[in-house]
């Protein structure tokens, strides 16, 4: 099994309940966690952000097969520039 079967494998449950979930609830969930990394100061808001970035990517990851060249680097954009502003909260 390839590592990308394994990670496909371990995402049918998380994605499978986040199909039952009311389809307004997973965006407003990411919405209030990114507010309150940019509001939060410290390591707190870091970290929010962080789980923010982490969710992203795990939808990166599970996209990218389907993705062309440009789809790609604009995940990778918007990551680096969550990662970049995770930093940035994290130090003021």
């Amino acid at each position: 099994m390839t590592v990308r079967e394994s990670v496909e494998r371990a995402s049918l449950k998380p994605a499978l309940y986040l199909q039952h979930l009311p389809r307004w609830l997973p965006p407003v969930v990411i919405a209030a966690l990114f507010a309150g990394g940019i509001t939060v100061r410290g390591w707190a808001g870091a970290v929010l952000l962080l789980v923010v970035a982490a969710f992203l990517a795990w939808l990166a990851v599970l996209s990218w097969p389907a993705l062309d060249s440009r789809g790609r680097a604009l995940r990778v954009l918007a990551l680096a520039v969550l990662v970049a502003l995770a930093c940035w909260v994290g130090l003021r």
